[in-house]
């Protein structure tokens, strides 16, 4: 990272144009942390189809991830919920050892890589109770963009759910299928998992990767009126897209997440035709739907996602109060309930 670019453009932006928009007190519900040694074979270094549908670092540890928090927000306090790599590349004991580290830090909220049948019931239930998790994030049992036809329930099942049921978790669903929320077999695994599991908190991260305004006016309705729902903003980063989440659900089901170390690029994701596409500055690894170029002026897409949050806001007649408590509110909130049942 350059130290003249953070000091001559991306500091001041965030002093002129965020740091009064947000509270004291950040919470970023979804961003990852992992070493090198927590990968079975690292996967963009291979030539597997899908290897290079998302290319990241090799390793992202608990303190770069408290030492990013510093820097976007140096004038605030950062507080995350952080996790492992949930994919079928990676050693999910080893990843969640080393996430279980973070119990004793007071602004990290660790959640377990947890899914249909990968862990044992009396393992998932020492593991919340003695290692300081406050639920689940499920595992991805595909590699890449290789979705195919898999359904909610092929990811997480009952005996996971009847855990988080109890105990309150929080089960944070990255949705498959090319249709994201839009395709009405995940729907209806949505609300199976709502309606049969109240007590549970389901997240849908990325707002159920509803990136682009007509995937979300395709899928909002589906969860209008699911209480126990809630939709992340990792990597969202169009206005109109959060926009149709507020005019159809309470803000207070909304919660600011990143996706670090993901959102550390400069840039911005778009939409080109009926895709997004990542355009960021030169000198990211090569990787699919990116596309590099130094020709515009750029800061970190965690600021992207912020100004998508508080425009949305505008667009849609919320309170600056609730567009607030976005950033930190409505997170903690679930996280003490769950503190409380453990």
């Amino acid at each position: 990272m350059s130290d003249d670019r953070y000091h001559n453009f991306d500091l001041p932006y965030y002093k002129e144009r965020i740091s009064a928009e947000i509270p004291d007190k950040i919470l970023d519900f979804h961003t990852h942390i992992w070493l090198s040694a927590h990968w079975k074979y690292i996967p963009w270094e291979t030539q597997s189809a899908g290897t290079k549908y998302m290319v990241s670092e090799e390793n992202y540890s608990i303190e770069q991830l408290i030492a990013d928090g510093k820097l976007l927000f140096p004038d605030k306090e950062y507080n995350a919920v952080c996790f492992g790599s949930p994919s079928p590349v990676a050693d999910h004991d080893k990843t969640n050892a080393y996430t279980a580290e973070t119990k004793t830090n007071k602004n990290l909220y660790p959640l377990m890589i947890a899914g249909l049948n990968t862990t044992a019931p009396d393992r998932i239930r020492e593991m919340i109770s003695n290692d300081g998790f406050y639920g689940y994030k499920v595992f991805l049992n595909w590699f890449g963009n290789d979705y195919g036809n898999i359904r909610v329930q092929d990811m997480i099942g009952k005996e996971e759910m009847e855990i988080a049921n109890e105990f309150r978790l929080i089960v944070l669903l990255h949705v498959p299928r090319d249709g994201r929320l839009a395709d009405p077999e995940i729907q209806s695994g949505v609300q199976w998992l709502s309606k049969s599991y109240p007590d549970a908190k389901i997240v849908l991260a990325h707002c159920g990767r509803a990136y682009l305004p007509d995937e979300m006016k395709n899928a909002i309705h589906s969860v209008k009126g699911l209480d126990n729902v809630y939709f992340d903003t990792a990597m969202v980063m169009d206005p109109l897209v959060i926009e149709r989440v507020f005019d159809n659900m309470d803000s207070k089901r909304v919660l600011f997440a990143t996706d670090l170390p993901i959102a550390m690029m400069r840039g911005r994701r778009v939409q080109v035709a009926d895709h997004w596409v990542d355009l960021v500055y030169e000198g990211n690894p090569e990787s699919a739907f990116r596309v590099q170029s130094n020709n515009m002026r750029a800061t970190f897409m965690v600021y992207e996602i912020i100004h998508a949050i508080i425009r949305a806001g505008e667009m849609a007649g919320i309170s600056d109060e609730s567009i607030r408590d976005i950033f930190y509110n409505n997170g903690i909130k679930l996280l003490n309930d769950v503190k409380k049942n453990k």
